[in-house]
């Protein structure tokens, strides 16, 4: 979810103003910066210290704080704000913070801010029935598919579309259609594809790495994905799963693996464990990757909307203008 440690600093410098002073906001006489408006310099210097920690698709918000107002500042003069974060438990971030003004300190103490889906925060459209789902098939062994992930799922979210999650055999529908094999393509290629895939991991805020034992076998998760769509949990159980495969270098051919990343998720281990060896999902994966070479499905990550393709991480803000002018023309 994010990359924050302990230790990690940062100091930001603000010009108040009068609009910041304690008579601005009804102290009449009391011309010095007002204790909320100091407070909030301390907030937005720890929001700056890890904004570019996390994921794409995450931010944080301020949950508490408990500070000493030690000395006046004044307006017209910079204060500085130092943050440091002290702990990191869950998504819950503890910042020893100082503000200063002409070296003399004005404030000290801590603040606490919780990571969180930025989903939670939008005001996404209502899926109707009028509007037709947004399919996306994907395969583990894709990293592009990990990248894409989080921003698809904001996208489909934003234009109340909801989401059909097509897992199939990447490796199966290539050999089938003898289509694209990036790494097998001229060096040059590769360099730049390598290049590229870190390029977007940066702007992605995830981390991404080739296993050790790359290729794994990807059939038992697949299956295990289709199980937690069915449960409601497919964005939680195949996001956590890739970023365990990419960023982590677990072996998610291994059933214990598995099992984990479903309790961490709220899927039951056991009926994960037998979804990843049953015969039935294994037929649903073939019937979607027929399905996806009878529909033009090349390469993954692949997404249709109203039946059309979109392919790659980086067609996704193309799905979403589609998806706006399809609103607009209905």
């Amino acid at each position: 979810m994010s990359r924050v440690e302990a230790g990690r600093h940062f100091a930001g410098e603000y010009l108040p103003t009068d609009a910041d002073t304690a008579a601005s906001i009804g102290n009449t006489g009391v011309a010095a910066v007002s204790t909320p408006a100091t407070i909030a310099f301390v907030e937005q210097t720890c929001h700056l210290n890890i904004r570019n920690a996390y994921e794409v698709g995450w931010g944080s918000v301020g949950t508490s704080v408990e500070v000493k107002h030690i000395a006046a500042a004044w307006p017209g003069i910079a204060m500085v704000c130092e943050s440091t974060v002290e702990s990191v438990a869950g998504r819950v971030i503890r910042f020893g913070v100082r503000v200063e003004q002409r070296e003399r300190v004005i404030m000290s103490g801590w603040h606490e801010r919780t990571l969180v889906d930025l989903a939670r925060f939008s005001t996404p459209i209502a899926p109707s029935a009028d509007r037709t789902p947004v399919e996306f098939f994907f395969d583990f062994h894709s990293p592009w598919c990990y990248l894409a992930i989080d921003r698809f799922v904001q996208i489909a979210a934003k234009h109340g579309r909801q989401i059909v999650w097509r897992p199939m055999h990447l490796a199966n529908l290539i050999d089938r259609i003898d289509g694209r094999r990036p790494l097998e393509a001229s060096d040059a290629f590769v360099r730049w594809f390598m290049q590229d895939m870190q390029d977007w991991a940066k702007q992605r805020n995830l981390v991404i790495r080739y296993h050790p034992d790359f290729p794994l076998r990807p059939s038992r998760a697949l299956r295990c994905s289709f199980y937690a769509a069915e449960q409601g949990k497919a964005h939680e159980f195949v996001r956590a799963t890739m970023r365990a495969y990419w960023s982590e270098s677990s072996d998610i051919s291994d059933l214990p693996t598995l099992e984990r990343i479903g309790e961490s998720v709220g899927l039951n281990a056991r009926e994960l464990a037998a979804a990843a060896i049953s015969s039935r999902y294994k037929e649903l994966i073939e019937k979607n990757t027929d399905d996806a070479i009878a529909r033009g499905v090349f390469g993954a990550p692949s997404f249709l909307a109203d039946d059309r393709l979109f392919w790659g991480n980086d067609r996704l803000e193309m799905l979403d203008n589609f998806l706006v002018n399809s609103m607009t023309e209905s």
